[in-house]
């Protein structure tokens, strides 16, 4: 494991606006390299089930540092991570819901 990626800092963070808590890992650099979030306010089970990373989630938010960097910068960071976590959530669930390539019957 290179420097880089190894974890150095854990977070949890209870966002009441968005009664979510959520977890990041960060590295010596106090770059985040790992996210994750629970909707609910209940802390045993959020440190039982989801204080780990989900890659695809930290990926995301990655790629949004890149896409959005003027959103990036109007809000602080625990605003931008939430952005990122409600737009990750919502693609989700629509490709769910809607899922490709469509079958014909």
């Amino acid at each position: 494991m290179t420097e880089k990626h190894k974890v150095t800092k854990v977070e949890h963070i209870w966002c009441q606006g968005e009664d979510r808590w959520i977890y990041i890992e960060y590295n010596a650099q106090r770059k985040i390299i790992g996210l994750n979030f629970m909707q609910g306010d209940d802390y045993d089970d959020f440190q039982q089930y989801w204080c780990c990373n989900d890659q695809g989630l930290t990926d995301f938010y990655h790629s949004m540092l890149y896409t959005f960097p003027i959103e990036k910068v109007s809000v602080n960071t625990i605003e931008f991570i939430n952005k990122c976590m409600w737009a990750f959530h919502i693609a989700r669930v629509t490709r769910e819901d809607h899922p490709w390539p469509h079958k014909s019957k």
